[in-house]
């Protein structure tokens, strides 16, 4: 197999403009880096449509394999030190939510390393799913696949417009639970599965649309000044609380 060594070759471009959400969006491609990560994508029944490797990388399905050279990989690689293996693969989200288990709703979530740091520990406690409500950040930019650390090819994604997620509310079986400063309640309590976690953006927490559609807002209290917790940090203690 011959290595390639331009970065002007067709397949290495296309694989370059992936690092722009716009081409991530026209082509429903997004790009994942590393050994344990691709294992990870393997195990979880991921067929990439492109493998990229600095030797020569294993068959895998119908995936085309390319091999290149390390300044070619480097020019693909949003590490500073270049992972040796990457694979391009096509979006998935899905298109129903089952309500079982735990479910984790995240209005305008605005940064893809908290967004990916909430997939890995979703994963963690074997939550059913994460849906991304509103306008976000794409869950397949590098700095969120990076951060869920492979757990994106575990974790079901979902999309929903505000609307489509008061409604979805409305339906819900069992406890629909936004954190929010002025809950009244402690998180640390008894929930009802199915379990519907809601949590709102970094900056300016949940909608009052999204937080009167709730069931229940709780508090995670804080004895220190901080006004806030960062938003993955306070998912995790949640998720992991609920799923005691």
């Amino acid at each position: 197999m011959a290595v390639i060594t331009s970065l002007q070759n067709p397949t290495i471009k296309l694989i370059r403009s992936l690092a722009e959400k716009k081409y991530r969006e026209e082509t429903g491609l997004f790009v994942a880096e590393g050994v344990e990560v691709l294992a990870r994508a393997r195990r979880e029944g991921w067929e990439p449509v492109y493998v990229v490797s600095t030797a020569a990388a294993a068959a895998w399905g119908k995936a085309e394999r390319l091999t290149v050279a390390e300044k070619v990989m480097q020019s693909l690689s949003s590490q500073k030190n270049a992972t040796t293996l990457l694979g391009v693969f096509r979006q998935r989200f899905a298109d129903r939510i089952e309500p079982r288990g735990i479910w984790i709703a995240l209005e305008e979530m605005r940064d893809p390393g908290n967004l990916g740091t909430i997939i890995r520990t979703a994963d963690a406690v074997a939550a059913r799913g994460v849906i991304l409500v509103g306008p976000a950040c794409h869950p397949n930019s590098r700095d969120s696949v990076r951060a869920s650390m492979g757990s994106i090819f575990a974790m079901p994604l979902a999309r929903k417009t505000a609307a489509q997620f008061i409604e979805l509310c409305k339906s819900w079986p069992g406890d629909v639970v936004g954190t929010h400063l002025q809950g009244t309640e402690d998180y640390r309590r008894v929930y009802r599965a199915p379990t519907l976690l809601v949590m709102g953006s970094e900056g300016s927490g949940l909608s009052p649309d999204v937080a009167a559609a709730c069931s229940a807002l709780v508090r995670i209290p804080m004895k220190g000044g901080a006004q806030s917790l960062n938003v993955a940090v306070a998912a995790g203690l949640m998720l992991y609380e609920i799923g005691q």
